[in-house]
């Protein structure tokens, strides 16, 4: 506990902002962010409940969606999305 109190008042770099945490968190979870950028991201969300309960539940999302397992889509389906993205156009 002290550590963290220490942490709160002798930072080095400036932690990110809560909406910086939620924008980069899908790279933090996923193991894409430098050494750097983790660990900022590891500080902040050590201090910021709200944020820590963000990327857990995310995290369990993202687990659960590779857990499920994978079926292909309807023929028809694929089929109907094709071509609605050819006749939609892009703004």
């Amino acid at each position: 506990m002290v550590s963290r109190i220490k942490r709160l008042f002798n930072r080095e770099e400036k932690d990110p902002d809560c909406g910086e945490v939620r924008d980069r968190s899908s790279d933090y979870i996923d193991g894409d962010l430098d050494a750097a950028g983790a660990n900022r991201m590891r500080g902040h969300l050590e201090w910021c409940g709200p944020c820590n309960a963000f990327v857990n539940t995310l995290r369990s999302t993202v687990n659960l969606l590779r857990a499920t397992p994978k079926s292909k889509a309807p023929d028809d389906f694929r089929e109907r999305m094709r071509e609605r993205l050819k006749t939609e156009t892009p703004d």
